[in-house]
């Protein structure tokens, strides 16, 4: 049933299509229904079915003969519920039951093909690559030991810690060892100074060669602070000259 064709009816529309065999058509004709596949009302489906042999055979086109051998199992189980018959030859018949159970058994396997098809068209056209088997290269070991071996190699890793220790050591040392300096303990100081002598140039006691750069700038703002105070005279006779620090005497 190669031909594709639209049949309307008053109750029925069906489009013709390749069917694989009667049971193909009678899981189509309860899917379009919404049967239960458990509860089919077979006189409903015989019905539609025969009218779809009849119109096909109105349009003249060529059907298979398993159509026309399930059309009259159909139209014998149908009759059997209407009109009495004798038992003898009701084994060699199909039931009603058998035909339920094929078309059940028909759907499953049908579902089960559906459902391989749709995973042949997922994953056939993936490829895939076992892990590739890496080989390391063997790794030599030198077989000539000798016992002072590991001590010289001991004792050189020592010397180097030392070496890189002793390095740091100074730069610690330099980081760690410094001077903290106040406002209070510099004023002190040039208080002292100026005990000793009446007067002395700030810029020749506190130098660089002497102090440190903390050292001084912590010098000058107590110097400032003694001026605020009126407790010391300042003098400076030109731009960035020396600054001669005297004790200012009270009157």
């Amino acid at each position: 049933m190669q031909t594709l064709l639209t049949l309307e009816t008053n109750k029925l529309e069906i489009k013709l299509e390749n069917f694989q065999g009667p049971l193909d058509l009678l899981c189509h004709l309860i899917d379009k229904n919404k049967m239960d596949i458990y509860d089919i009302n077979l006189n409903t489906l015989t019905d539609q079915y025969i009218e779809y042999i009849n119109q096909i055979q109105e349009q003249k086109l060529a059907i298979g003969s398993e159509f026309l051998v399930m059309a009259s199992t159909l139209l014998l189980i149908k009759s059997r519920g209407l009109l009495p018959t004798s038992d003898n030859n009701q084994e060699e018949e199909i039931t009603e039951e058998e035909l339920i159970r094929r078309i059940v058994e028909y759907k499953k396997y049908k579902e089960i093909t559906s459902a391989l098809k749709n995973l042949y068209n997922t994953y056939s056209d993936r490829l895939y690559r076992n892990p590739e088997e890496i080989e390391l290269p063997k790794q030599t070991l030198d077989k000539k030991y000798e016992k002072d071996v590991i001590v010289d190699l001991y004792k050189n890793a020592l010397d180097r810690y030392q070496i890189k220790m002793n390095n740091n050591a100074k730069n610690l040392e330099r980081i760690a060892i410094k001077d903290t300096y106040t406002v209070g303990s510099k004023v002190k100081e040039i208080f002292r100074i100026l005990i000793k002598k009446p007067k002395f140039v700030f810029n020749k006691m506190y130098t660089l060669s002497k102090c440190n750069k903390v050292e001084i700038v912590t010098a000058f703002t107590g110097l400032l602070e003694l001026s605020r105070r009126n407790k010391v005279e300042t003098t400076q006779n030109k731009l960035f000259g020396d600054i001669t620090v005297a004790k200012r005497h009270r009157t």
